[in-house]
Order: C-alpha cells, then sequence, then structure tokens
C-alpha cells in the first residue's frame, strides 16, 4: 500500500533518447576512428591546458581555430574567419550560413560552405572574443559542421548530432559549460543559451564519453559547471549500474 510513495527509479533522458544518444556516439566513433576514443585530449577550459594566452583580441580568436582545426584534421589554409556583430545576420558571402544559436532572434557562430576558392567561412560574433570559452565551444561546433555536413557525411543539417560531435573530438565541456548560464548582478539576474543540445543531454553524453574510455571518475569532468558536474555524476552512475543496457539496441521490426 506504500508503493504509490517510492521514488522512481532515476534516467537521465527517455529511452529513446538514451538510444539515440548512444547510438550518434558510435556512428560518429566509427567516422572518426583516429584516435582511439580513449586517446583523445579532453581540452579544459583553464590557462595551463591553451597553448596560447588568450588577449581578448581577434587573434585569440583565430588562435583557436587553428588549435580545433589541428584536432579535427582539418586543413587550415581550407578555413577562414569572420566576424560580425550581434545582430547581423548576413556576411559577405554567396552561400548559406547554418546558424549556431545563442538567443532565440541571434547567432552565436555561423558557418558557410566551401566556396570558389575551396574555402569554408566560420564566422563569430565579436562579443565573443572576450569570452574563450564560448568563443572555443562555437568553433568546435560549426568546425563539427565541415567534418560532417562539409565532408559529406551526412546529407541534411543536424544541429544535435553536430553538437555531439563537439563531445568526440574533446570539446564538450566547453560547449556542454556555455550551454545555459545564469548571470547575477545588483539589478537582478538573467541568463544565456547557446546551442541545441539541453543540459540533461550534454551531462548524459559527457557521461557516454567518460564510460567509452574506461573512466569512472575523470578528472575532466571537475571543469563542468556544478549543476552540469551533479548531473554527469547521476548520468554515469545510471550507466556504470546499468552497463547490460548500455549500447544496446533492440532489433528492427521485420518489414
Amino acid at each position: 500500500m506504500f508503493g504509490i510513495f517510492r521514488s522512481k527509479k532515476y534516467e537521465p533522458l527517455n529511452y529513446e533518447l538514451r538510444k539515440w544518444f548512444e547510438n550518434s556516439l558510435l556512428w560518429l566513433e566509427e567516422e572518426f576512428p583516429e584516435p582511439k576514443v580513449e586517446d583523445r585530449k579532453i581540452f579544459l577550459p583553464t590557462a595551463d591546458n591553451m597553448p596560447f594566452i588568450w588577449n581578448n583580441d581577434e587573434d585569440s580568436v583565430q588562435k583557436a581555430l587553428k588549435m580545433v582545426a589541428g584536432c579535427m584534421a582539418i586543413p587550415e589554409n581550407e578555413l577562414e574567419l569572420d566576424f560580425y556583430e550581434t545582430g547581423i545576420t548576413e556576411i559577405n558571402s554567396g552561400y548559406n550560413p547554418i546558424f549556431l544559436n545563442s538567443e532565440s532572434d541571434q547567432a552565436a557562430g555561423l558557418y558557410y560552405e566551401k566556396d570558389e576558392r575551396g574555402k569554408y567561412t566560420i564566422a563569430i560574433d565579436k562579443q565573443f572574443v572576450n569570452s574563450p570559452e564560448h568563443a572555443i565551444a562555437i568553433i568546435a561546433h560549426e568546425l563539427s559542421h565541415v567534418k560532417l555536413l562539409g565532408e559529406k557525411r551526412i546529407e541534411e543539417n543536424d544541429e544535435h548530432l553536430t553538437d555531439l560531435a563537439t563531445v568526440l573530438f574533446g570539446f564538450g565541456i566547453f560547449c556542454a559549460n556555455t550551454s545555459f548560464q545564469y548571470y547575477q548582478s545588483s539589478s537582478g539576474w538573467g541568463y544565456s543559451y547557446q546551442g541545441y543540445m539541453n543540459q540533461d543531454e550534454w551531462a548524459y553524453s559527457l557521461a557516454l564519453l567518460a564510460y567509452m574510455r574506461n573512466e569512472e571518475k575523470p578528472d575532466w569532468a571537475n571543469s563542468l559547471n556544478p549543476t552540469l558536474k551533479k548531473d554527469f555524476d547521476r548520468s554515469l552512475k545510471y550507466i556504470l549500474d546499468n552497463e547490460d543496457e548500455i549500447f544496446k539496441f533492440d532489433p528492427e521490426p521485420d518489414k
């Protein structure tokens, strides 16, 4: 009679979403097998983890683009970096852009397909020049478009898959931490939102990555913001407690 008072078993996401993320991460691993997932570097938003000093200028963003492109095996000479002011949604290019969401009516970053010069254009809102974590998250997302759309691995844009690709490439902490942030001042509080995956999805994706790397308590997870770290820990515990269900998929129904 007291069953109604029992707490419901914790599940990070619903079954369909969990399986989508598990299947998609395996697909990404198959598409990008080198280096092996356990050997990939996980980039952290710390000064000692960066190969250069961030000077809050466009040159710093250019250096970040070079760093991320190198990690994704994208030739630097195939990339062009541009900047725009908040609210401007068109850049001097003959190709249609793909936007990275920031606020509902603005784009934090833009990706343009390869032009007649053989170059992809990546554009970033100038306001993020002063925020290395945001800038690197945007670059990682936009260059994931290059790897997926530009290299013809997918035919249609899939923003959730693009976000997830940043996890495999080692930039998931940057993207997760900037996906949703609260700001508080003496006059009140507010928030900013960037990207497409929500906090629970980032936490589960990063926990899957840790599981694939055979890491039960990865040090890199300590670089997540406190709320995300809590969700990450719960997700990883769920995965470890239910190993027989992880990366297991129902057979396709007979046609």
